[in-house]
């Protein structure tokens, strides 16, 4: 067997156990092989399902992640991310300018760039979620492979944020938003690390009951993400650290081994938090990584 990724023989398995099947607390009946590439470090496990877009354009997938597929229920689920996303991008990037969000969802993100963004393709599979944007005027399509008919070329600016450890071909993906952009354009891609300090102190508990997750095909690094963009043609690549989660949190998976949130408390101050964040940033050991991409 071989890296999905860099081809490499130098493989091995980390995980071998049951995984999170959906939303929290749920997971598969057999256990699931977990891959490790030695060489550029990728992490991915065969997929489980047969026809996995046919998946992602049925409202099985936000049912069973997110308990509904209904418009409302995402903005209650996902308009608390924007300010995150905001933190990743800046806002000066965007006023005047061709805007491709990949795997948008309802559109949360994309609705506070509605009056300053000239033009917003907003590329989701679910059909459900493709009609509430075309209502809001977006450009929308299925993938974005299907945007380049129209914009290959001519787009500013393409964020993807909890998207890319979805795809079968990560490489296709990467293509896609070189392809889309035009020369001197950006991407911002965000998405879920190893989480090494979380790992590190919970082991297998953490991994089976949120790290590891069947919709998640791949967990991706610094190594192996500036891999994919140098092949897809980049030459001007950086990497950020965000840790999402916060010392309350890792507390409170201590405490009662689940994901039940935060503890709060009122030794956990602003300032401890703060702290705890910017060092797993410092040190790379953080929840989350952004890759900075210009054509």
């Amino acid at each position: 067997m071989k890296c999905k990724l860099c081809r490499s023989e130098n493989i091995h398995i980390i995980y071998n156990g049951q995984i999170r099947n959906g939303g929290l607390g749920k997971y598969t009946d057999n256990k699931v092989n977990i891959f490790q590439c030695d060489n550029c470090n990728v992490i991915w496990h065969e997929n489980q399902f047969s026809d996995m877009e046919k998946y992602y354009e049925s409202k099985e997938y936000r049912n069973s992640l997110e308990g509904s597929s209904e418009e409302e229920q995402f903005y209650l689920l996902h308009d608390k991310e924007t300010l995150n996303k905001f933190q990743y991008t800046g806002t000066d990037i965007f006023r005047d300018k061709i805007v491709a969000d990949i795997g948008c969802g309802c559109g949360a993100f994309l609705d506070f760039l509605k009056g300053v963004a000239k033009t917003i393709i907003a590329v989701e599979p679910s059909e459900t979620y493709r009609n509430v944007m075309e209502k809001k005027g977006f450009y929308t399509y299925s993938y974005a492979d299907e945007a380049k008919e129209f914009y290959a070329g001519k787009v500013d600016v393409i964020t993807s944020f909890d998207v890319i450890e979805h795809v079968e071909r990560p490489d296709s993906f990467m293509n896609d938003i070189y392809e889309l952009l035009r020369e001197g354009g950006k991407a911002i891609i965000g998405t879920p690390t190893d989480a090494p300090v979380m790992r590190t102190l919970l082991g297998e508990i953490y991994e089976k009951k949120v790290l590891f997750s069947t919709q998640h095909l791949w967990i991706f690094s610094n190594k192996n993400l500036k891999i994919l963009a140098k092949d897809a043609g980049f030459l001007n690549i950086d990497i950020k650290y965000f840790q999402r989660y916060g010392i309350g949190n890792l507390f409170g998976w201590i405490r009662d081994k689940e994901p039940k949130g935060d503890i709060q408390n009122e030794f956990i101050t602003h300032t401890f938090d703060s702290v705890w964040k910017s060092q797993c940033d410092d040190y790379g050991t953080s929840d989350y990584i952004i890759l900075y991409l210009t054509k």
